[in-house]
């Protein structure tokens, strides 16, 4: 198991610090920083859960799958002693930055929603950053993962080169079915009204995607599917308008038919600026070299939806 004592790292520059914990940048390696959890979470880190996030990532990674292109992934647990303290992941810095004046941050999705000093994205590089947030939960999900607390904070996202989304705080991902490395939480005003206080689920994910796509495309932080978000594009991009508001009026029905992250990503893949009404292909998420061979891993079959959930069990 890849981890590392936390009195054997050479702690440098603070960047920043959430409800949870510090990040902290390692001195001696500028590219990755540690995430310190606060004494009172101590208690509640669940290490075991930590240690199977670290060596899920590696089974992702022989699926074929980039981690570090999409997600700020733990690749190392830290101990303090016989203690889990936190973990090691990628520093994530350009091109995933905005300017605030004299000072930079992380470009969060938060910042698509409310107005700000940002230079703002059109609605086709928007389009194209929910379309990669839907191939990467469509991704994690085929691998039996739920994503949990999707929210403006845990997303940050770039339009240079191409329009692309890093996922944030990775330690809320875990296993379908099984508890993750803190208590489950969701973001106010982002949370799944059929799912509160129980713990994530796929179907849970796919109406917080619903609820992102609808409040960035619109730039509303308080659309919602039941709300019929105003997706009245002009010109061309009218041709998103129907797609998405079946699938908008879908995600606002009962959980277990939701659409999935799949469908999403379907429906939103536009290879260029309203081109064309040809129907849409699924988005490639595989790189094209040919990935190492997997570990056997059984099917639990298909999911209402049709996907395929392959369970990670503990050892």
């Amino acid at each position: 198991m890849n981890e590392i004592q936390l009195s054997d790292l050479s702690l440098g520059r603070h960047i920043a610090q959430g409800s949870q914990g510090r990040i902290i940048e390692l001195a001696d390696h500028p590219g990755t920083v540690v995430k310190l959890y606060r004494t009172r979470e101590l208690g509640l880190v669940d290490g075991r859960a930590l240690a199977e996030l670290v060596r899920i990532r590696g089974l992702v990674e022989s699926e074929g799958l980039q981690v570090d292109h999409f997600a700020a992934w733990p690749h190392t647990v830290v101990l303090d002693g016989l203690r889990t303290a936190g973990f090691l992941m990628q520093h994530v810095a350009e091109p995933f930055l905005a300017g605030f004046g004299p000072t930079t941050s992380l470009a969060e999705l938060g910042l698509l929603v409310n107005t700000g000093d940002v230079q703002q994205p059109g609605v086709y590089e928007r389009v194209l950053l929910m379309r990669a947030l839907a191939a990467v939960m469509d991704a994690l999900h085929r691998q039996g993962l739920v994503l949990g607390d999707l929210s403006p904070r845990n997303i940050a996202w770039s339009v240079s080169p191409v329009p692309r989304v890093m996922l944030l705080d990775c330690d809320g991902i875990r296993p379908a079915g099984e508890d993750g490395v803190l208590p489950p939480a969701d973001t106010r005003g982002w949370e799944d009204p059929s799912n509160a206080g129980r713990p994530p689920t796929a179907d849970s994910d796919r109406f917080k995607l619903a609820l992102t796509i609808a409040r960035v495309l619109t730039g509303n932080r308080n659309a919602a599917p039941a709300l019929r978000p105003d997706l009245g594009f002009a010109g061309e991009a009218g041709i998103l308008v129907g797609p998405l508001t079946r699938l908008m009026d879908q995600a606002a029905g009962p959980p277990g038919l939701r659409p999935t992250a799949s469908q999403w990503a379907t429906v939103l893949d536009v290879r260029s600026p309203w081109a064309g009404a040809a129907a849409p292909m699924p988005p490639p998420m595989r790189p094209p070299m040919a990935p190492p061979m997997a570990p056997p891993m059984s099917s639990r079959g298909p999911s209402p939806s049709g996907e395929i959930l392959r369970p990670f069990r503990r050892r």
